[in-house]
């Protein structure tokens, strides 16, 4: 079940280990050369299981957030309440910076895959160093156009790809180490992620079961043969 949000984060390691693990994520990703100091020592760990969100569409804007570990999807929930899929997180990539500085509330959910692990930093410590981050600024701009155009890509996905290459590519983007698709047992679910009908999505489903890629089981969905999936993803989702 779908769960939390940024303004009631849970940090479930040992405070102790936290501020090591903090520390090498900030030599990791050379965040100590793109923050400035005073906002290094602002960040925090935030971690998530797989199916809990990162992001809530709606709650307010507190945090700007360092993807470091893990998968997660973004979707955004339609006025009719059906969910459609917009793209992949992977590390290293920062989410909340469209509403930095232009919005009060998250417009997307962001949904964790697998486990992962963010370094939150507040906004209120953002704006009041601006003047002392000209590097940071600059990346979020650069990432910024980048986003506009995987969304522009991605709207085009839903509207000229057919449903087994959408699958195929939302399949090897989702898929955790054993095979395995996390929050898969709802195809209907699932359709409207990938704009597609629950017919379409069953047929290619079944076919896919046929030809041996899937498990031939019902209910989750579990990856047997990722090389055939290649060939039809097209790296559509990244």
């Amino acid at each position: 079940m779908l769960t939390a949000s940024i303004g009631h984060m849970s940090y479930r390691c040992k405070k102790r280990n936290s501020m090591e693990t903090l520390k090498d994520y900030v030599k990791r990703y050379a965040l100590d050369e793109l923050l400035s100091v005073d906002l290094v020592e602002s960040l925090r760990l935030v971690r998530r299981n797989p199916g809990e969100l990162i992001i809530r569409a709606g709650d307010p804007v507190t945090d700007l957030l360092f993807f470091v570990e893990g998968k997660s999807k973004v979707f955004r929930t339609m006025d009719n309440g059906q969910n459609l899929l917009a793209s992949f997180f992977r590390p290293f990539d920062v989410l909340g910076e469209v509403e930095l500085f232009a919005r009060d509330s998250y417009a997307l959910n962001v949904e964790a895959i697998t486990e992962t692990i963010c370094l939150g930093l507040p906004v209120g410590a953002i704006r009041k160093a601006a003047d002392r981050n000209c590097r940071l600024f600059m990346y979020l701009c650069g990432r910024l156009g980048e986003k506009l155009a995987e969304r522009n890509i991605a709207e085009a996905i839903n509207l000229r790809y057919p449903v087994e290459n959408r699958l195929a590519s939302y399949l090897l983007a989702s898929l955790d180490a054993d095979g395995w698709i996390p929050g898969t047992d709802d195809l209907g679910e699932l359709a409207d992620f990938l704009g597609a009908s629950y017919r379409q999505l069953a047929r290619v489903v079944r076919r896919f079961r046929e030809e041996g890629i899937l498990d031939g089981r019902r209910g989750r969905i579990r990856v047997l043969d990722a090389r055939k999936l290649e060939p039809l993803a097209h790296d559509l989702y990244g």
